[in-house]
C-alpha cells in the first residue's frame, strides 16, 4: 500500500522537477529564438540596400535628409510610445516586419542588434525597436534628434532590459543604407512619460536617444539615454564584429545546454523508474 503513494510522490516531483526547469530556461531559449528571428529581418535589410545601386541609395538618403529638414522646423515628438501605440496588422507576416525596417541598431557593450521600425506598435516593440513619430530618421545630420524605443521587461526577448548599465562615453551603431552612423553616449536621464521637451531637436546637433521604461517592472516613468554623433573609425567596426560573434557563442551554448539539461533531466527520470520496475 505504501508504493503507491511513494510512485506518485515521484511522479509529481518529476513533474515539478520539468515544469521548474523549463520555467528557468525559456526566457533564455525564447531569447535565443527572437534573436534568430532579428536575424533574418536584419540579413532581408542588408540584402536589400546592397542590391541598390549607389545612385538609389543617394536618391534615399536625400529624400531622409529633406524629411528631416521638415520634421525640424514643423514638428514635435510624439505621444509617449508605451501608453499609446498605432494598431499594428492583426496577424504580421515576416513581411510586414521586413518592410517596415528601416535601419539596425547595434549596442556593442549589451550585445544588442535589434531592426529599428518605422513606426511604434505593439507589434513592432515586441520584435524590435520603432522610430517615435514626430522624431528624425536615422539618418543623421545637423539639426535631427532621433528616437529609438525599446521593450523592457518581456519574458519572450531582452531587447532594451540592459539599457540601464550603459554609462556616458559608451557607443553605440546604426546602419542605414550601407551607411554606419556612431553615436557617443553624453546623457543619461530618467523623466515622466509627458515629458517630451527632453526629445526636442536642437540647433546644429545630431542626436539619437534610446528610449524605454522604468523602473524594471513598474513603468511609471522612461530612461532616456542620449548620445551625439561621433566619426565611425576602423576598430568601431572590429568591436562590433567581436560583440556579434560573442553573441552567437552565447546562443549556441544556451541553446547546446538547454538540451543537455533536459536530457540529463531525462535520463534521471527513465533510470529512476527502470529502478522501480526493477524492484516491482
Amino acid at each position: 500500500m505504501k508504493k503507491k503513494p511513494r510512485f506518485i510522490l515521484d511522479i509529481v516531483m518529476f513533474c515539478v522537477l520539468i515544469g521548474g526547469t523549463i520555467a528557468v530556461l525559456y526566457p533564455f531559449v525564447s531569447d535565443v529564438v527572437m534573436n534568430f528571428w532579428d536575424q533574418q529581418v536584419i540579413n532581408y535589410y542588408q540584402k536589400k540596400a546592397n542590391e541598390e545601386n549607389q545612385e538609389a541609395l543617394e536618391k534615399e538618403q536625400l529624400r531622409l535628409e529633406q524629411e528631416n529638414q521638415r520634421i525640424a522646423k514643423e514638428a514635435r515628438p510624439g505621444a509617449d510610445p508605451f501608453s499609446q501605440k498605432k494598431p499594428a496588422a492583426e496577424q504580421p507576416t515576416k513581411d510586414y516586419f521586413e518592410t517596415h525596417t528601416i535601419a539596425i541598431l547595434r549596442i556593442p557593450k549589451i550585445h544588442v542588434e535589434l531592426p529599428i521600425f518605422d513606426e511604434t506598435n505593439e507589434a513592432f516593440l515586441k520584435r524590435g525597436t520603432a522610430l517615435l513619430e514626430g522624431t528624425s530618421y536615422p539618418n543623421g545630420g545637423a539639426s535631427t534628434h532621433t528616437v529609438i524605443t525599446g521593450h523592457r521587461g518581456l519574458m519572450e526577448a531582452k531587447l532594451f532590459n540592459d539599457l540601464p548599465k550603459l554609462k556616458k562615453k559608451n557607443q553605440f551603431y546604426i546602419e542605414i543604407n550601407r551607411r554606419t552612423l556612431a553615436y557617443q553616449v553624453d546623457q543619461i536621464e530618467t523623466i515622466e512619460p509627458t515629458e517630451i521637451e527632453a526629445l526636442d531637436i536642437i540647433k546644429g546637433k545630431d542626436y539619437v536617444t534610446l528610449l524605454t521604461c522604468t523602473p524594471y517592472g513598474i513603468n511609471s516613468h522612461r530612461l532616456l539615454v542620449r548620445g551625439r554623433r561621433i566619426p565611425f573609425k576602423a576598430e568601431m567596426k572590429k568591436e562590433i564584429h567581436k560583440a556579434n560573434q560573442n553573441k552567437k557563442v552565447f546562443n549556441v551554448a544556451i541553446i547546446i545546454g538547454s538540451i543537455l539539461l533536459l536530457l540529463l533531466i531525462g535520463k534521471l527520470i527513465k533510470n529512476k523508474f527502470k529502478k522501480r520496475s526493477i524492484q516491482n
